[in-house]
Order: C-alpha cells, then structure tokens, then sequence
C-alpha cells in the first residue's frame, strides 16, 4: 500500500492515534481491500452524497468493494440511530416500550441477515432475547 506524504500509518488494530500531526491530514486513504470498516466508510459516503452526486452514490455502490449480500456494511450505525429515535419516543407519553421492542428484535434480525420469522412457520414459538435481540427457541 503507498501513502502519499502527509498522511500517517497507524498498524491495524491500533488504539495509538498521534494527535499532534492528525488535525494536519488533509487526506485519509482507507484500505477497501483489507478492512471492513472502510468499507461501512465508503457505503456511508455513497449514502451522504447520494441527493447531490446521484452518480458518485452509483459509482461507489456499484464497486467490487461497495457490494455486499448483506442490507448494510453499517449495521451499528443503523442500530445507534435506532437507539436515539427509541430514547426520543421514549419520553413521550405515547410511547409503548413493547412495541419499540419489536421493532428493535426485527431490526437486528434483518441487520443480521436471519430469516423472517414468519418463513419459519406461524406457532412455532420463536421469540427475542431481550439482551442482545437475537432469536431464541421456547422449549
């Protein structure tokens, strides 16, 4: 991988920033090959520039780094802005906390590209663990 000067290496999987020279970068190269976070980086700028540079939004998303089988490369960020919209509602006084519940079960088994729960038959029991959101089998 080149880098052109002014730009700064860190190791992968490094915490160790150098905050004296980082607010000098004017450029940040990401690794689209090697590193599933510039890629989410990429699907997010295709995402930002989509209503200005419909055609830079198609570029990106058409790239062999930019298509993937999965709904999102930033299921974390769909997640943290669902959190938001539920903490906002949640000071309503209409809020049902039961049924923003189910939405979030729903939205991290699409998020986490498992089967709709009703392809795997009405009545079988199925249902969230509250924790994490994952499915889970009654006994």
């Amino acid at each position: 991988m080149f880098f052109r000067s002014g730009s700064i290496r860190f190791p992968p999987g490094s915490r160790v920033s150098d905050t004296s020279r980082s607010h000098n970068l004017d450029r940040i190269e990401l690794d689209l090959v090697r590193d599933r976070h510039a890629r989410a980086a990429m699907e997010a700028y295709a995402d930002s520039c989509e209503a200005e540079l419909p055609w830079l939004s198609e570029v990106l998303r058409q790239s062999r780094f930019g298509r993937s089988e999965k709904l999102t490369q930033c299921s974390s960020t769909v997640l943290r802005a669902f959190v938001l919209a539920q903490s906002r509602a949640a000071v309503q006084a209409d809020y049902a906390h039961a049924a923003w519940e189910h939405v979030r079960v729903q939205l991290v088994a699409v998020l986490a590209g498992l089967p709709q729960a009703g392809a795997q038959g009405a009545g079988t029991g199925g249902s969230a663990d509250p924790a994490d959101g994952t499915p889970t089998r009654q006994r």
